[in-house]
């Protein structure tokens, strides 16, 4: 099934139903090994027209405790779009073009983020079994090329570098899913990866595209080991896919810096900002790993650690 372009209309902020659950979202990730941190601006809104932001920053250069600044229940106006969309300390603006800038103005961290796509948006319900209704009715993911600096307490980091941004719109049912890894991985202009793979209603869900000699195609097979320490955080993966071109690609990552995000009560999401290489070629991205967060409850309770965990 060839690779078919996304609207560009997808870049706009969509129509949701009046409910808590209805959920838009847009991300801009950052992974700088070089400045030994990495972090995402995020910024949501509701059905119900209450919308959202977030910067976190963390990494060695950061230090143990991360960096975070959330805002949430802003009242948006329906007429509100993504060009010129302000809620907290983040201010993005969306062009015509598909690039976009941010940029985030607080007391200890300021950020500026400009990014140009390297590759056509990848459309999940372009997927020939559609996009899991219970995470989004929809959703696009792309890399990109990203240009500006974080200021941390009066440093300056500039970043020249690969970034990534998502974005999703629909009903979000945190429960449903029992695990993903969700990824997303570059190495240049010319070599990206990105997959989520999902386990739920006793089914293994696979979505995500390769990204390789200026031609994009669905991922067919994915193959994923890993290895993590004792409290069950992942510190390297192996990522082996194959996709409808025939082509076999490699990825792997060592992790540089973690964070752990909680958005819903069901919800624990292991980030883990990668140094990576795909086919050789070195790159940097991200591989966050969803667990329920009862099921982690369960094995701390039991003490339980892996028989493959390191350290």
């Amino acid at each position: 099934m060839p690779y078919k372009p996304m609207d560009i209309k997808h870049h706009g902020r969509h129509k949701l139903v009046a409910e808590e659950l209805q959920r838009e979202s847009i991300a801009y990730l950052f992974s700088l090994p070089e400045h030994g941190m990495a972090g995402y601006l995020y910024s949501w809104v509701s059905g119900l027209g209450r919308a959202g932001s977030a910067m976190f920053l963390y990494g060695p250069t950061i230090g143990d405790e991360p960096i975070e600044v959330l805002v949430n229940g802003v009242v948006m106006d329906d007429g509100q779009d993504f060009d010129d969309w302000k809620v907290g300390d983040v201010h993005i603006k969306h062009g015509d073009d598909e690039t976009m800038s941010a940029t985030f103005r607080g007391d200890r961290v300021q950020i500026d983020y400009d990014f140009t796509p390297s590759h056509p948006a990848y459309l999940y319900s372009c997927h020939p079994d559609g996009s899991p209704d219970f995470i989004a009715d929809d959703r696009f993911e792309q890399s990109g090329h990203i240009t500006g600096r974080v200021v941390v307490d009066g440093v300056e980091y500039p970043f020249d570098t690969y970034g990534h941004r998502d974005h999703s719109w629909g009903m979000r049912h945190w429960g449903i899913a029992q695990h993903w890894k969700w990824c997303e991985t570059q190495a240049g202009p010319d070599l990206a990866v990105h997959f989520m793979e999902l386990h739920a209603l006793g089914n293994r869900l696979v979505h995500g595209y390769v990204w390789r000699d200026g031609a994009m195609a669905e991922i067919t097979d994915l193959d994923v080991k890993y290895k993590y320490d004792a409290d069950f955080w992942h510190t390297s993966a192996v990522v082996v896919v194959g996709d409808e071109l025939g082509r076999t690609t490699t990825m792997k990552g060592e992790v540089f810096a973690k964070y752990k995000m909680t958005p819903h009560p069901m919800s624990s999401n292991h980030e883990g900002s990668m140094i990576l290489e795909i086919e050789g070629v070195p790159g940097a991205g991200h591989l966050e790993m969803q667990w329920q967060k009862p099921y982690l409850d369960y094995m701390q309770s039991q003490n339980y650690v892996p028989n493959h965990a390191e350290g």
